[in-house]
């Protein structure tokens, strides 16, 4: 199944380089991985969060899992959109679901998720997910998140 657009509150637009193109003249598959990460990226400073932010309080993350199922193909030169948002918040873990649109579809060419644990950037030792980025994400996101065990 493939994500619908119109779940997402948070879309980035991301225009296909030549250089994202493999020898069959679509967007090399790693390269939606990179995608995702602009997302994030973008995502957290939408809520007020940035990476900046969350490195100056202490902390960093690591990423631990990542998932990319590939429904369609892109090309050079296309503008995509790419959705994400914050699905699970856990003591230390948090996750991003994603999807990659073509301009103006509703289903998604790309689909996925990112795990990601918070650490101590000193220790690099796993930490609790600040509150202040629970709440962000939840104000950002207006809805309750799902709670992980990790």
């Amino acid at each position: 199944m493939t994500e619908i657009r119109h779940s997402y509150k948070f879309i980035t637009p991301v225009r296909v380089r030549y250089a994202d193109t493999d020898a069959q003249g679509h967007v090399y598959f790693a390269n939606y991985l990179v995608y995702f990460d602009i997302a994030t990226t973008d995502y957290m400073r939408a809520i007020g969060y940035s990476y900046e932010k969350l490195i100056e309080k202490g902390y960093d993350f690591y990423t631990v899992e990542a998932l990319c199922r590939y429904r369609g193909r892109a090309y050079f030169d296309e503008i995509l959109q790419v959705a994400a948002r914050i699905s699970q918040i856990g003591n230390s873990s948090f996750r991003y679901d994603l999807a990659v649109f073509r301009d103006g579809s509703a289903d998604s060419i790309a689909d996925g998720h990112i795990v990601n644990v918070m650490v101590d950037k000193n220790t690099g030792k796993p930490t609790r997910v600040p509150d202040d980025f629970r709440e962000a994400v939840q104000s950002y996101e207006e809805v309750e998140l799902r709670k992980t065990g990790q």
